[in-house]
C-alpha cells in the first residue's frame, strides 16, 4: 500500500487503474502482492533522481512552473533523452513532453 501511496501518478486516475488492473491479473494469491505491480511503480525509488543543486547551493525550481525550450533540451541531456525519466523530474506526463518536444522542435532522438 505504502509504494501505491508514494508514487507520483502522472497519468492520474488512468495510470492508477491500469496499475490495479496489471496487478489483478498477475496476482497468483489472495492478495496483491508488490511483485504483481507494475515494474515501473515498484522501482520508482530508483528512477527519481534527487534535486539538483545550482551554483549557490540551493535546489532547482521544478520545471513545471516554467518550461522553456532551453530548460527541457538541459533535463533531456541530463536523463540521456529517455521521456519518461523527464517526464518524472519534471512531474507533467510523457504525452506532455512530447508535446513539448513537437512544439518547439526538438528531435524525439538525441540529435
Amino acid at each position: 500500500m505504502q509504494i501505491l501511496l508514494d508514487y507520483n501518478w502522472p497519468g492520474n486516475v488512468r495510470e492508477l487503474e491500469n496499475a490495479i488492473e496489471h496487478a489483478f491479473v498477475l496476482c497468483e494469491k489472495e492478495h496483491i502482492d508488490m511483485f504483481d505491480l507494475p515494474v515501473e511503480i515498484r522501482q520508482m525509488e530508483y528512477l527519481i533522481n534527487p534535486p539538483k543543486l545550482n551554483a549557490s547551493g540551493e535546489i532547482k525550481e521544478t520545471l513545471r512552473k516554467k518550461m522553456t525550450r532551453e530548460s527541457l533540451l538541459e533535463i533531456l541531456e541530463d536523463s540521456n533523452w529517455n521521456k519518461a525519466e523527464v517526464a518524472r523530474r519534471v512531474g507533467v506526463s510523457r504525452a506532455a513532453i512530447w508535446k513539448y518536444m513537437k512544439k518547439w522542435n526538438i528531435p524525439t532522438a538525441k540529435p
